[in-house]
């Protein structure tokens, strides 16, 4: 009661004093405390952090014309090549088998020009002897022999399936290269088809 009685004739300016006090009761407490924590050890400031980075350059040479012009004619060499690849693909389904056609009968004359030269070279020294490939040949309306399926190999022998691949690649050198029609197309209702044409061609070396 005695307190109260005190504080309670007080004005601003003892309210204010004592506002002071407290405020300065408050800084050396806060004060004592952080003098009692413990400090942390300093680092050592001469010991630098080193992060490791990784960085891309990108390295472009510089384009001339002449790069340029080189690059585009690659381009147009490998378009062309792709065009040619696409165009020299064989549809055998597109293809008639004039044997099948009773109406006509239909028989094609084709000049084969063989020689001992087109006997496979890895072949020559295992006495094959002669050796017949039977063929089918796809012929298009225009006359040209654009693709060879081989059929049947026969030798006098029995030493063939080692050189199959080497036969293989004559027998289409000599009739896609050194071999063409010489009769007139296969025409159907008057129209020149493409169409298969079966036949052999022989192999062998001269004495």
């Amino acid at each position: 009661m005695m307190f109260y009685r005190i504080i309670s004739g007080w004005d601003l300016r003892h309210w204010s004093f004592l506002g002071f006090l407290i405020l300065i009761l408050f800084l050396a407490i806060a004060d004592l405390i952080f003098k009692l924590i413990p400090e942390k050890e300093k680092k050592d400031s001469n010991i630098i952090a080193v992060i490791p980075e990784m960085a891309f350059v990108e390295y472009q040479e510089p384009t001339t014309q002449e790069t340029l012009q080189q690059t585009k004619e690659l381009s147009e060499e490998i378009m062309e090549t792709e065009k040619k690849q696409k165009q020299d693909v064989i549809n055998w389904q597109n293809a008639i088998d004039p044997s099948l056609d009773f109406t006509q009968r239909y028989s094609a004359k084709i000049a084969v020009s063989i020689s001992s030269d087109d006997y496979p070279e890895r072949a020559r020294k295992s006495n094959l002897g002669k050796v017949k490939v039977s063929v089918a040949l796809y012929i298009g309306a225009d006359g040209k022999i654009k693709d060879v399926i081989i059929r049947k190999f026969e030798s006098q022998s029995g030493n063939l399936e080692s050189f199959k691949e080497d036969f293989i690649q004559s027998v289409r050198k000599v009739f896609l290269q050194k071999s063409k029609l010489l009769s007139e197309p296969y025409k159907e209702n008057g129209q020149p088809k493409d169409f298969i044409w079966y036949t052999t061609v022989t192999f062998s070396l001269e004495n």
